[in-house]
């Protein structure tokens, strides 16, 4: 049984949406807490967009990205990337270029990931190693749109 204490009194059960947002707290104050301050440090769009991908686009990189992002992504993007599993967040679809704010080169997707992005995207650098991050960013290449996956060696 799950005690929370909420408004001052400790509750012992929530309704899902309560569940939800105390979930969200711990999560985003976890992350937080392993990178504060990461945010501030944003690389410039255009260096962004220049960064190349450093890893080849193969099952086993997608397998590695997709790990990594069912662990630290799919709570605000969903499991399949769609982003309509929590309504507590604006995350915008990965399977969608055109709802991205922050670009949509491997580079920016790798930056947004890295440095967060805006007010809702936490930063993540400081979780993951920068090729941990380039496989994730092949992980939502290969659930995006066909014509935007890179070709298979």
């Amino acid at each position: 049984m799950l005690s929370v204490r909420m408004a001052g009194r400790i509750r012992t059960s929530l309704t899902r949406t309560e569940a939800r947002a105390a979930l969200c707290g711990l999560a985003c104050g976890a992350v937080l807490a392993v990178a504060p301050g990461a945010a501030a440090e944003r690389m410039p769009a255009e260096q962004a967009k220049a960064l190349q991908n450093p890893v080849a686009y193969a099952p086993e990189a997608v397998k590695a990205g997709r790990n990594a992002y069912l662990r630290l992504c799919q709570y605000c993007h969903g499991a399949d990337g769609r982003a309509q599993a929590n309504p507590d967040f604006e995350a915008p679809s990965l399977r969608d270029p055109d709802e991205w704010r922050y670009g949509a080169t491997d580079g920016e997707i790798f930056v947004s990931i890295r440095d967060g992005a805006g007010h809702e995207m936490p930063p993540f650098g400081k979780q993951l190693q920068d090729d941990e991050i380039w496989r994730v960013v092949l992980f939502i290449r290969s659930i995006g749109p066909k014509e935007l996956r890179p070709e298979t060696p």
